[in-house]
C-alpha cells in the first residue's frame, strides 16, 4: 500500500476546476510499470498543443489557495513531453513566492507546495515517475503541512497504478483540464 499523506480537505466544486471523470478519456492499465512508462513516454511525445495544454495547467495551479498562500513553492526542471513549467515559475517569482527545483539541492523541510512531474497519475493521487525514486524519496522527508502537487496531461490519468510500499500519495492532481484529484 502506498505511503500515506494527511487528509485534506479542499473546496472541489468550481467548475473551473473540477472536470467530470466521465469526461475524461482513461489509459488502460498495462501488467508492469516498464511497459506502461514506455507507453506513457510515447503518449506524451505525440500529444498536440503542449504549450497550450501547460499553460492550463498553469492556470489551474495558480487559482489553487494551496498555492497562493505558499510562500516556497518546488517545481521541476521540464523535460521532453512533461509540462512547460517555466511560465508558472515566472508567475510565482512575480508574487514574490521563493522558487527551486530538485537540481537546487532543496531541504525537504523547505517546501510548502512542491509540484511533482509524472508519467501517469490516478485520480486517488497515485504517480508513476521516472523510475529513479527521487521524487518518492523526497517527498517521505516533507514536512505534514506541505502540499504535493501533481502535474500531467489529461491523457496521462490512468484508472490504477502498481504501487510499492515506497511510493508517496500525492495532495492533489493537475491536468490541463483541471483539478482530478485532492486528499
Amino acid at each position: 500500500m502506498p505511503l500515506s499523506r494527511r487528509e485534506k480537505s479542499s473546496d472541489l466544486s468550481s467548475p473551473a476546476t473540477v472536470r467530470s471523470q466521465t469526461m475524461r478519456e482513461r489509459t488502460p492499465v498495462m501488467s508492469g510499470k516498464h511497459e506502461l512508462r514506455v507507453q506513457m513516454r510515447d503518449l506524451r511525445r505525440g500529444l498536440p498543443d503542449q504549450r497550450l495544454r501547460s499553460e492550463q495547467i498553469a492556470a489551474h495551479l495558480k487559482g489553487m489557495s494551496e498555492v497562493e498562500e505558499a510562500q516556497r513553492v518546488m517545481v521541476f526542471t521540464t523535460i521532453p513531453g512533461e509540462p512547460e513549467m517555466s511560465e508558472f515559475r515566472s508567475w510565482c517569482d512575480a508574487q514574490g513566492k521563493e522558487t527551486a527545483v530538485p537540481e537546487d539541492h532543496v531541504d525537504s523541510g523547505w517546501p510548502d507546495v512542491v509540484v511533482v512531474p509524472g508519467l501517469a497519475f490516478t485520480s486517488a493521487g497515485d504517480r508513476l515517475g521516472q523510475g529513479g525514486g527521487w521524487y518518492d524519496r523526497f517527498l517521505s522527508k516533507i514536512r505534514p503541512s506541505c502540499t504535493t502537487i501533481g502535474v500531467g496531461f489529461d491523457q496521462q490519468i490512468v484508472e490504477a497504478l502498481l504501487t510499492e510500499a515506497h511510493d508517496v500519495v500525492l495532495d492533489f492532481v493537475v491536468t490541463d483540464g483541471g483539478m482530478v484529484s485532492a486528499r
